[in-house]
């Protein structure tokens, strides 16, 4: 179990919370959130990992406060760029609502970097901190919370949980359209959209270490594939890619390179994956103007929406389950997340839910909507690796549950 402790200055918080815990309890989002008075000046999130302290507007001295989020504005007589150094040197410091040219930002510290949202409308303050704490508490990192928190702000139902896209902010990155407009500087161009992928053969999309295994799945006819290399210095890299690439094109199937965009572009590859720490040092314009499909890992609201914003050919989902084929910075998604994230990208990008999925867990999360479902160990530990493709793609051949996006 959870706790959220509120001081008595933010009671008024309380009218929009319990709904959405309520409501996230119904989606079963996560642990179960207890509501608590708190004699202190600050909030106190306390999860099953970690507790953390969340202070509006005072200065603490006295305490150590894990985020302190600045969100009432009458003027500044500091310039964006000030602010973001500010933000840079104070990684609790979380700046909301900064009204600039055209509408407002969310501000915050992020391994380093200083990482934004885009709002034209800043919405109800008491709704966005209500929102910001409920997801808090449900364990979201601190950036899935902020644009959780701006498109709750925006709705006008209380107690219902954020999915249409149209209320979630616009990230901070080099496809945002209005980079000049609010000064927001960023040295990298933006990029156009990747080509798209060939649906009918992206439902089954297993993940594989070898050259082996992928000559081995498009002789079963797999025709969606990934070569994932863990190890850079791998010997006989370079041909291994180039050996995947060319049996995929001869076995018309869509085979993508992970992480070694360099390589897939001068082989020629289909298409290119990538994770989330890899957008900011790829060149994606020579991926885009390769031909080159581009497939983005995801794992939650942000770096969902971060994604929408280059228009990849894919978006993948994950992890879902537990997995021990990759380490992993963040907690398993589950099933019930993923039906949320789903919902919010509709129809706009096709999905891939990756991360710990068996054939016994393939029904639940492909009646999420999903467009396609990766899987490793599920074929590459399997004894019998050719009934483990046939028994998968008649998993995948039917949904039992069709959800509106």
């Amino acid at each position: 179990m959870s706790t959220l402790s509120l001081p008595k200055a933010l009671s008024p918080l309380v009218m929009h919370i319990e709904p959405l815990l309520a409501t996230a309890a119904e989606y079963q989002l996560g642990e179960q959130v207890m509501l608590m008075p708190s004699s202190q000046a600050w909030v106190e999130v306390a999860t099953p990992s970690k507790t953390k302290r969340v202070g509006f507007e005072q200065a603490f001295s006295t305490v150590s406060i894990d985020y302190a989020i600045q969100d009432q504005w009458i003027s500044s007589d500091m310039d964006l760029s000030q602010i973001k150094a500010k933000v840079q040197a104070r990684p609790d410091l979380v700046v909301c609502g900064l009204p600039v040219n055209g509408g407002y930002l969310d501000i915050w510290h992020h391994d380093g970097d200083v990482r934004g949202c885009f709002s034209v409308e800043c919405g109800d303050q008491t709704q966005q901190r209500a929102m910001l704490l409920a997801a808090l508490a449900l364990n979201y990192p601190l950036e899935d919370a902020l644009v959780l928190a701006r498109a709750y702000a925006q709705s006008t139902q209380m107690g219902q949980w954020p999915i249409e896209r149209d209320t979630f902010p616009d990230i901070i990155c080099t496809n945002f359209p209005k980079l000049s407009a609010i000064d927001w500087q960023d040295q990298c161009q933006p990029v156009e959209a990747f080509a798209p992928v060939d649906s009918e053969k992206l439902k089954l999309y297993p993940v594989v270490d070898s050259i082996q295994w992928v000559k081995q799945l498009l002789e079963l006819d797999v025709k969606m594939t990934q070569l994932r290399i863990k190890d850079s210095n791998a010997q006989d890299l370079e041909q291994d890619i180039a050996h995947a690439i060319a049996l995929g094109q001869q076995a018309n199937a869509q085979v993508f390179i992970n992480d070694y965009w360099q390589l897939a572009i001068e082989h020629g590859a289909f298409g290119v994956h990538l994770g989330q720490e890899d957008l900011a040092v790829a060149d994606l314009n020579a991926i885009q103007q390769a031909n080159l499909r581009l497939g983005i890992s995801t794992h939650g609201y942000y770096e969902i929406l971060r994604a929408m914003a280059f228009n990849p050919s894919y978006i993948a989902l994950g992890h879902i389950y537990p997995t021990t084929t990759k380490q992993m910075p963040s907690l398993p998604q589950g099933v019930h997340r993923l039906k949320l994230y789903q919902q919010l990208i509709g129809n706009a990008f096709p999905t891939v839910a990756i991360g710990g999925i068996d054939l016994s867990r393939v029904p639940v999360v492909w009646d999420t909507g999903v467009s396609s479902v990766a899987v490793v160990r599920a074929i590459t530990q399997s004894s019998e690796p050719a009934i483990a493709v046939e028994q998968l793609n008649q998993c995948l051949s039917e949904r039992e549950v069709m959800y509106d996006n």
